[in-house]
């Protein structure tokens, strides 16, 4: 049933031109950090630092700080778009899966996108450095990490994310909510408090190793496991008991 409701989600969204924002907001993100990169390319690379992961200061700085807490909440609002309008929670909800099946299934796909989004930011980066001439060996180790570690970062904001707009019936107001909240984390990710901002973990987890990033892997995957417990928790629950118009 699970499955089946996955595939309903995912045909749902495929046809409302998501790929191309899946593929253009990464390439976006590269080229502003590559922009950045190469302008102060003489501060930034001292002696023995390799030019790529230097590089990645730069398009993370964009990614995960901006374009990837708010290219969740906006994945999270057009999830919930089509049946925020026009009755299509009761066309959904009279359908043989429970409500809870229907709200693990958006869930999971929208967490399969951000994990797809990772997937081509890596893959955009690589091609976009290449292009631009960077010869330094590829950090293969780091990049993987970064990509795990934004994926696991993002999975508790997701779990937020989804509550918020299947409880807010306009597809703006819960983008407005995230982009404001977006911009705290700009202050979140240089404090103490920040590792318990989810909006500023995913910026935190995808940092290069000469940068401020998370204090403690373990507490800070304990956090994120935690407060994605309890939002999923919150979501299944407020979901289930929703008055549906």
């Amino acid at each position: 049933m699970i499955k089946t409701m996955v595939f309903i989600e995912y045909m749902k969204l495929r046809r409302q031109w998501l790929w191309t924002v899946l593929i253009t907001v990464p390439l976006v993100s590269c080229l502003l950090g590559y922009n950045n990169f190469f302008t102060y390319q003489d501060i930034l690379v001292q002696k023995e630092d390799n030019e790529w992961t230097e590089a990645w200061t730069q398009a993370s700085l964009f990614y995960g700080m901006i374009m990837l807490p708010i290219l969740s909440g906006f994945y999270c609002s057009l999830s919930c778009r089509n049946e925020n309008s026009g009755g299509g929670w009761k066309q959904m909800l009279v359908l043989p899966p429970s409500r809870v099946i229907v709200y693990i299934a958006k869930m999971l796909v929208i967490l399969l996108l951000v994990f797809v989004t990772q997937l081509v930011l890596i893959l955009e980066f690589i091609i976009t450095g290449s292009l631009f001439g960077i010869q330094d060996p590829i950090p293969w180790s780091f990049l993987f990490k970064v990509l795990v570690l934004g994926f696991l970062a993002v999975c508790a904001l997701v779990a937020l994310q989804l509550w918020m707009a299947s409880q807010i019936k306009s597809f703006v107001t819960p983008i407005a909510i995230n982009v404001a909240l977006t911009l705290l984390a700009f202050v979140a990710a240089g404090a103490e408090w920040g590792n318990f901002y989810p909006w500023a973990q995913p910026t935190l987890a995808m940092s290069s190793p000469d940068e401020v990033g998370i204090n403690s892997l373990m507490f800070f995957l304990s956090i994120n496991l935690m407060t994605f417990s309890l939002a999923a928790i919150l979501g299944v629950f407020t979901f289930n008991k929703k008055d549906i118009y």
